[in-house]
């Protein structure tokens, strides 16, 4: 499947631009289009606002625990996920990676950069990717037009892309909480300082928390679009100076809960004692 820059990821962000319909108007390709990334873009835009990014359901990210540690996967089960632009991915199957193999694949230097002196530091994230599937008949364009057998993709998959990234920068971060700003976190039991709801409408009127909130997770040059999954820790030793790390695949530790989390509003009406209304 052949994939392409998506409409919604360019810079400077489209504008919400519909296309004008009147009776006897032709209509070409890039009237399509744009009526095509105007609804995408107002979705994705709504989604972002009201509900943010990160993990809606799944993508748990876990080893496969095969004893011939040849064979030993990481694994990202099936969820769904908000990107930083709103998209949704959606991963429908268990996506796994050999971790010895994708070791080996590494250079040196890498290596080295990515061990943090106990360990080889690595972090999962999913990416939205649109791919062309099928082929159907069209109108010769470009540089052929004398062809008779010329053809286009027949459809548009809204599917996704799972990396394994070692973390060789200086400081590699996890995302930070983009309501942080607002106040400290309700925990039961206890009475924090909660922030006032003038507080709260102040934060959102300064649009300096929540969608508006700077990513910090992204390595240099990385797609800052994408969706942080976990942080592993594969457990090593130094070889010898400028030598390349060797990991122990029996300790490989994976912190899940280092991502974003979006609640569905019928768990935070439950978990408030609101239920669903089936209980009463």
């Amino acid at each position: 499947m052949a994939t392409i820059k998506d409409a919604l990821n360019a810079t400077p962000s489209p504008a919400p631009s519909r296309v004008y319909y009147s009776t006897g108007r032709m209509l070409g390709v890039e009237d399509f289009e744009a009526d095509q990334n105007y609804h995408r873009g107002r979705l994705a835009r709504a989604l972002l606002q009201l509900h943010g990014t990160g993990t809606v359901s799944g993508l748990k990210v876990q080893t496969d625990g095969n004893a011939d540690l040849a064979k030993l996967e990481i694994q990202v089960t099936p969820g769904i996920a908000l990107d930083r632009i709103g998209r949704i991915i959606e991963v429908p199957r268990t996506v796994c990676i050999r971790v010895k193999p994708w070791l080996d694949q590494q250079t040196d230097s890498d290596l080295i950069l990515a061990f943090k002196g106990t360990f080889i530091l690595c972090d999962v994230f999913a990416s939205f990717v649109a791919c062309m599937r099928g082929k159907t008949p069209c109108f010769a364009a470009q540089d052929d037009y004398d062809a008779t057998d010329a053809f286009s993709p027949n459809r548009w998959l809204d599917s996704f892309a799972m990396q394994l990234v070692l973390r060789t920068d200086t400081s590699p971060k996890t995302p930070t909480d983009p309501w942080l700003p607002t106040g400290p976190v309700t925990t039961p039991g206890t009475n924090p300082a909660h922030p006032t709801p003038a507080e709260l409408r102040q934060a959102i009127l300064d649009a300096t928390a929540g969608p508006a909130a700077a990513p910090t997770e992204y390595p240099p040059q990385f797609d800052a679009t994408s969706v942080f999954l976990a942080r592993l820790q594969i457990v090593a030793t130094q070889a010898g100076a400028g030598q390349r790390p060797v990991a122990d695949l029996t300790k490989i530790n994976i912190n899940n809960l280092s991502r974003l989390f979006l609640y569905p509003v019928a768990l935070l009406a439950r978990w408030t004692g609101l239920g669903s209304g089936a209980e009463a």
